[in-house]
């Protein structure tokens, strides 16, 4: 009898070992992780908008002819009546990463008027935009509105014929001086995202 119930208590210790140490299988399921990864960014590097102009070469008559060689400082004109000058200042964006509006800014000195020294911008490339004691022009690719641009940018020059118009009246070209017939441009970039238009970007952004 005893060996009897020493055998049985013995079973159960293994029914129980077993129970406790067996290794269940269920029916799972699950997915792979979804990563969202967020990064500053820019649609235009800094390195990437380049504003440059060809340099003015004087001829011997004291005329004006445009070289090969670039410069990002500016030229500098001795002017004579009625002799018009040469100048082309150019934007590039040598690559892009998102959407932008490029834009270029002009400030004159007070003989830079229309009637001493005059110039246009190009209207078929670009648009000029309603900021309150600016010269603001946005690029346009189709002479009416500002374009989002989302590739890179090639050599767009920003004068009309790439041309100053000088007054044929010799008293207004003697009152030029270096300050009051100052001409300086300016390109700008901005992402196009997260404004009602061009005008309302380049206010936020500048």
């Amino acid at each position: 009898m005893k060996k009897k119930t020493l055998t049985i208590a013995i079973a159960l210790v293994l029914v129980v070992a077993l129970a406790v140490g067996a290794t269940w299988a269920y029916l799972t399921a699950k997915t792979g992780p979804v990563v969202n990864t967020f990064t500053a960014g820019g649609a235009v590097n800094q390195s990437d908008l380049e504003l440059f102009e060809r340099i003015a070469n004087k001829n011997n008559d004291g005329t004006y002819t445009l070289g090969e060689e670039t410069t990002t400082a500016g030229n500098s004109y001795v002017v004579m009546p009625g002799v018009n000058l040469p100048k082309d200042p150019t934007v590039n964006v040598k690559a892009a990463h998102g959407a932008y509006y490029l834009f270029v800014e002009v400030t004159k000195g007070e003989k830079v008027d229309g009637d001493t020294l005059a110039y246009t911008v190009d209207s078929s490339k670009w648009i000029k935009l309603n900021i309150e004691g600016r010269e603001v022009y946005a690029y346009t690719a189709d002479g009416a509105n500002p374009t989002i641009l989302n590739t890179a940018l090639s050599n767009v020059t920003i004068l009309t014929d790439n041309t100053i118009t000088v007054s044929g009246d010799a008293a207004k070209i003697a009152a030029l001086t270096a300050d009051n017939s100052k001409l300086t441009f300016k390109a700008y970039a901005c992402q196009a995202a997260g404004f009602e238009n061009a005008a309302d970007a380049f206010a936020k952004c500048f």
